[in-house]
């Protein structure tokens, strides 16, 4: 046993009392007597060696800092609660987590996720919004989509799709260019760039044979999914992934009126490492995913 864990049932309690700030509907809710509350609350006192709880003007109030204690059970418990659900939901299905951007689970991989639900019940994919790289060493991440030119040492990488760069815009700002559009005249708009990825604008720049000097007009964001909204919105130029627009363009939501579009090997790879390459749900799910590109 933990010598620095306390006893779980008087945490419970503790939790419990707390959140209602009184012992009797603790003891309603806990299914025990309002003595048996009593007693584990003294129990957690003991251990911990601080009092917990003061009564004043027949009130019942938490101590010095038992509030923020209580609130971290709080959490603490919910997040079993959570677990508990999920593990149960599983029953004996195999679970796959699949790390990546928002925006790529969003725009592309969460619509064509149905069919593979339906071929493989026997898989639950889990998807997991990480900006960070993921250290597979040190976690359960079964698969993850990488962004790069696909050369990373001890993973095995497939493509799924390379850079197909273009700007899109609001049908509302594209009235602002001239007909027909010219590279000077959307340059001249203000342009949506993402921290992430802080050379696309200067690359389809220079691919384009165009020249942009800085602008206090452009906006910087984090996240694509923000970029897109700000230019269907109207705020700015950025610079789509084609990939990810069809149903913003079918629904004419943006537009392309400058057609040039920066196509290059890099772009957005399938990675797991290299020893578990072959483990069956990884291997399914990758087979599977090749298939749809």
């Amino acid at each position: 046993m933990n010598p620095h864990l306390p006893p779980l049932n008087p945490l419970r309690v503790f939790e419990c009392v707390a959140r209602h700030r009184s012992f009797t509907a603790a003891a309603r809710e806990l299914h025990i007597t309002q003595g048996a509350v009593s007693h584990q609350i003294r129990a957690l006192e003991n251990w911990l060696g601080i009092k917990l709880f003061e009564r004043q003007g027949g009130q019942l109030r938490l101590s010095n800092g038992a509030a923020g204690y209580a609130r971290a059970l709080g959490s603490a418990f919910s997040g079993i609660v959570t677990a508990t659900q999920e593990f149960t939901s599983i029953g004996s299905q195999q679970v796959l987590e699949v790390r990546g951007h928002t925006t790529f689970f969003t725009h592309w991989l969460i619509p064509l996720l149905p069919d593979f639900q339906r071929a493989h019940p026997n898989i639950k994919v889990r998807l997991a919004a990480n900006v960070e790289w993921m250290a597979f060493e040190h976690d359960q991440a079964g698969v993850g989509i990488r962004y790069g030119d696909g050369d990373w040492e001890g993973l095995h990488s497939n493509l799924l799709f390379s850079d197909e760069l273009t700007p899109v815009m609001a049908p509302s700002l594209a009235r602002r260019l001239p007909q027909p559009c010219t590279l000077k005249g959307l340059l001249a708009l203000p342009l949506l760039h993402s921290n992430r990825r802080p050379g696309h604008w200067a690359d389809w720049i220079e691919a384009a044979h165009g020249k942009r000097a800085f602008s206090s007009s452009d906006m910087y964001c984090e996240d694509l999914s923000i970029i897109y909204e700000c230019a269907i919105q109207g705020l700015g130029v950025a610079l789509g992934q084609l990939r990810y627009l069809k149903q913003e363009f079918a629904q004419g939501k943006l537009v392309s009126p400058y057609p040039f579009v920066l196509r290059r090997p890099r772009g957005y790879h399938l990675v797991c490492p290299a020893s578990q390459a072959e483990e069956p749900r990884i291997a399914c799910f990758r087979q599977w995913l090749l298939a749809q590109v």
